[in-house]
């Protein structure tokens, strides 16, 4: 029998903890926000969400949130539960908690396809004025919600995101209008050309989906929307905010002065288990 133990550093700490955690409960806002075609579980040590999107990458995946659970039961896990979807999934790793979860998921054939900082600040951002001929405001209507999936749709598509993932894993809009989640969207010539979100949890904020249209880069629109959601959260009394920097992202958190806490990956399996 396994031998339960403390996680390692860093997520011993406090606000390291706090981090992961925002972001496991981000992941399942990912299968609340996808109504009756959406599906989360927690079990074994475990969380697993399905959204209404087969996409592998992100949208479907397991995340072990107790150490002492093995690495081969959550593998097991994952693959029964998304074999019984016919999808792929991501499995989340901490560098330095989950070494032997990724050892496993390795080993079973999955390939790494995030590999990113988890980065935090604790204090507002200095104070920065809006563009010309752009106007902020925060999302409070179905149709915002709309617009919002769009923008994150399409500009995630740089990152390798197929066209329509993400749109089709937002359709029970109503939920991301909760109250703990707050999103903001910058507007170009009335349309809206940028957005970024913020989920409230565990004391801290988490900021999410930060996406700007391609043909709109270029402009200081990524770190607009990042700071308003970043000051909003402490706004709204969060001790610290944290994120997930892809690499388009990270040299903007890191002039934001946004600092890493530790690594995180995903590692994807494409396509589902064989029986």
């Amino acid at each position: 029998m396994a031998t339960a133990t403390a996680p390692p550093v860093p997520l011993d700490d406090p606000l390291a903890r706090a981090c992961r955690l925002n972001y496991v409960e981000f992941d399942r806002e990912l299968g609340r926000w996808s109504g009756a075609d959406g599906a989360v579980e927690e079990r074994d040590g475990v969380v697993l969400w399905a959204t209404a999107s087969e996409f592998p990458v992100s949208l479907n995946g397991v995340v072990r949130v107790d150490p002492a659970t093995p690495a081969d039961r959550v593998m097991s896990l994952a693959d029964e539960w998304f074999a019984r979807l016919g999808r792929g999934h991501t499995v989340n790793v901490v560098e330095g908690v989950d070494d032997d979860l990724r050892a496993a998921a390795e080993a079973a054939g999955l390939v790494v396809m995030r590999d990113s900082p988890q980065m935090v600040r604790d204090r507002p951002c200095e104070p920065a004025p809006t563009p010309e001929g752009v106007v902020l405001r925060w999302a409070d209507s179905i149709d915002d919600i709309v617009r919002f999936a769009d923008v994150v749709d399409r500009s995630y598509q740089s990152l390798g995101a197929p066209a329509g993932a993400i749109a089709g894993s937002v359709v029970a809009h109503h939920r991301v209008l909760e109250p703990h989640v707050e999103t903001v969207l910058a507007e170009v010539d009335g349309e809206v050309a940028a957005c970024a979100q913020l989920l409230l949890s565990h004391g801290i904020g988490g900021v999410y989906y930060v996406g700007t249209l391609e043909e709109a880069r270029g402009r200081g629109l990524g770190e607009l929307v990042t700071r308003a959601v970043t000051d909003r959260a402490f706004e709204r009394g969060a001790t610290a905010v944290g994120l997930q920097a892809s690499p388009m992202g990270e040299p903007i958190y890191r002039r934001l002065g946004f600092r890493e806490l530790y690594r995180q990956a995903g590692l994807v399996r494409l396509a589902p288990a064989p029986p």
